[in-house]
């Protein structure tokens, strides 16, 4: 997981970063760790320091750009843009001596491990059309950003609890009554996963039940603005259109889009002014459309993590 050694016109050497992280993503107090390779071909000199930065950003009101090396998309910012940076942790690898003379290296192929602790209280990774946060680490030389340094870092919350969550119940007009439940309490958003849902329908007026539709919905909050954003909407074919059976009883299999970003609540105590504060949700709308009765509707939270 590192960056391709290359040429640097400031240091005249070939430098490379590689990851010791077994995963690609990194969670709140965890540490990333890592090594910077240096192979000084001739003579480098070092007047201060050579550092290497985490920087987290906050990107608005931006379009998307591709970029083939990556499988996500990026906000078109340029890498050292100084707007709504809310991180910088400066790591130093290799500094001047002591007395404030600059160190010469020559002829000599190195490698400087380092780490960066992370706090509690950084939003995580996130791409939306509004916004994105991003985290990335970047090597500069006595002060120069080094070429090619550049590598984005995935921050993600906290593992979910593992739980067997509550089913959700609903009662409409003519006594129909929704009993709708999940066998547990996070999905991975990375991999098109299937939600297998269980559905009860009690309808002891034989009502006309037309059609049961899920909508899974996005709820994204950027310090305190909320915006809603509709996923998909699903027709549940397991239960038989304009049924006027006195039970239902069945399960529902969902399908999850990849890359949905994770389920994230701030913990509001201790968050620092110029951290972003984002929350991010999701939660399925099952609908039993009635025909001549109100309508029944159930809202069932569906966490999302990032494994």
């Amino acid at each position: 997981m590192g960056l391709n050694s290359t040429k640097s016109a400031l240091t005249n050497a070939e430098y490379s970063l590689t990851l010791s992280s077994p995963n690609d993503f990194y969670r709140n107090l965890s540490t990333i760790q890592g090594e910077f390779h240096l192979n000084v071909r001739s003579k480098l000199r070092i007047e201060k320091e050579i550092r290497i930065d985490l920087i987290g950003q906050l990107l608005e009101n931006k379009k998307y750009a591709s970029r083939s090396n990556r499988n996500s998309s990026q906000f078109n910012n340029t890498p050292n843009n100084n707007n709504n940076i809310f991180l910088t942790y400066s790591c130093s690898l290799i500094t001047s001596h002591e007395n404030g003379t600059a160190r010469t290296i020559k002829h000599q192929q190195v490698n400087y491990p380092f780490r960066i602790p992370l706090g509690s209280n950084l939003p995580p990774s996130c791409e939306f059309k509004e916004f994105c946060v991003v985290y990335y680490l970047e090597i500069y030389h006595d002060g120069r950003l080094l070429p090619n340094t550049h590598k984005r870092i995935t921050i993600a919350p906290q593992t979910p609890q593992i739980i067997v969550p509550l089913p959700c119940k609903v009662t409409g007009s003519g006594d129909v009554t929704m009993i709708c439940s999940l066998p547990k309490s996070f999905y991975s958003g990375r991999d098109c996963p299937v939600v297998p849902m269980s559905m009860s329908i009690t309808n002891p007026k034989q009502k006309q039940i037309k059609a049961v539709t899920a909508q899974l919905m996005q709820t994204v909050s950027l310090n305190g603005i909320k915006r809603e954003n509709e996923i998909f909407t699903a027709l549940l074919n397991e239960i038989a259109e304009n049924t006027k059976e006195n039970e239902v009883n069945t399960k529902c299999e969902l399908v999850l889009p990849a890359n949905l970003s994770p389920t994230y609540v701030p913990n509001e105590t201790g968050q620092p002014d110029n951290v972003p504060s984002i929350a991010i949700t999701y939660e399925f709308r099952i609908t039993a459309q009635m025909k001549g009765a109100t309508t029944p509707n159930i809202r069932l939270s569906v966490p999302i993590g990032i494994e």
